[in-house]
């Protein structure tokens, strides 16, 4: 088995477009995100935490909504919850208005007058917290709710008092863009080369009745998959340290993790993608067909995983179902893993649900595979 793995992988070496995919498109992608500087133009993530819940507070909020670069999140349950994803990176900024927010406003008539509630106003200034370092982006926010605060006011804050924004900075980890995308990059180009490699490859051995030779042969046909499977496990592990490797020497992106804890994400995540490689090439009837088909399944996966935005900003149900896509696990652990130093026990919910697909696909591949 070990002169059949050697020899897979020779053969996906000297195959140009396998060296493409699987290195030199992802390190194209890397290069892009590296040479600009992705953090002057990445939406910054806020969450609103509306105590006051009235007229008032609600229009805040929509002003918020309705910003340039400012990707509105969900509300946290509490402030003290609120704290702890800014503190984790998991929110750039958290806008806390109190319960004393617009106290005169009457519902279904508009603000109170606008002296009344510039008073109301300035007794109960809105909190933004926050663990941006860039002091740019937390003017923008506190200037938009400035703007915003003066608007419901009817343009007449208060002449004297206390600031009506107070800005809270916590220690958080946070990551720039291009250290979040990085790891998004690995797993994009760990899936897109498991997926279509192994459908084009297989499809390729059928077609050429390679596959049903193989069943008259002395040599065990688990021997020649498991060749297969391991050959690919190892160019993914190449792939990763490849892409991290150019990401934090050349274009010196901070990875606090472990490189070691993020092995296993590495192989179960190519395992997945592999085994839908697997499924595909069942289906395909040519080469052709299974390259089409691969990037049917893996380009929307690619950008509907959270690979390079957010998946809460998608609508309706959509963040949920691509939460659920097996793409979307791995790129989270790696992430939890490089970005904030979590372990491999610590990431064992995605794990888990790797683990899920893992069996699920499996089932599935040898379900549908046909030799012929």
């Amino acid at each position: 088995m070990l002169a059949l793995t050697i020899a897979n992988l020779k053969m996906m070496v000297r195959n140009r477009q396998t060296t493409f995919w699987a290195l030199f498109f992802p390190l194209i992608m890397v290069a892009v995100f590296g040479l600009f500087d992705s953090n002057t133009f990445a939406s910054s993530s806020v969450a609103a935490l509306d105590l006051a819940d009235n007229a008032a507070s609600r229009q805040l909020v929509d002003s918020l909504d309705e910003a340039e670069l400012v990707q509105l999140a969900d509300p946290p349950a509490s402030l003290e919850e609120g704290r702890r994803a800014v503190e984790k990176g998991d929110l750039d900024f958290l806008v806390a208005i109190p319960a004393g927010f617009g106290a005169g406003t009457v519902e279904g008539d508009g603000p109170s007058p606008a002296a009344e509630l510039a008073a109301e106003v300035s007794m109960a200034p809105v909190t933004l917290v926050t663990g941006e370092e860039r002091e740019e982006r937390s003017q923008l926010i506190a200037n938009v709710l400035r703007r915003s605060i003066d608007t419901i006011t009817n343009g007449q804050p208060p002449e004297e008092g206390p600031d009506q924004v107070i800005t809270e900075r916590l220690e958080a980890r946070s990551a720039p863009y291009f250290d979040v995308v990085l790891l998004g990059l690995v797993g994009m180009g760990i899936m897109s080369h498991a997926i279509i490699s192994i459908a084009v490859h297989i499809s390729n051995y059928r077609n050429l009745s390679i596959l049903k030779r193989m069943l008259v042969t002395p040599l065990a046909i688990w021997k020649f998959f498991a060749a297969e499977v391991v050959a690919q496990l190892v160019l993914a592990v190449i792939q990763a340290a490849v892409i991290l490797g150019v990401g934090v020497f050349v274009f010196r992106a901070e990875l606090v993790g472990s490189v070691i804890h993020m092995l296993p994400i590495i192989i179960l995540g190519s395992l997945v993608f592999l085994n839908i490689g697997f499924i595909i090439s069942a289906w395909a009837n040519t080469p052709a067909a299974a390259s089409g088909m691969g990037n049917v399944v893996s380009l929307p996966m690619m950008f509907f995983a959270g690979t390079f935005f957010s998946t809460s900003a998608l609508p309706w149900l959509l963040p949920y179902v691509a939460d659920a896509l097996p793409l979307a696990p791995m790129i989270t652990a790696l992430r939890d893993i490089g970005l904030r130093g979590a372990s491999i026990w610590e990431v064992w919910q995605q794990l888990a649900w790797l683990g899920g697909w893992l069996v699920a696909t499996s089932l599935i591949a040898v379900r549908v595979f046909r030799f012929s």
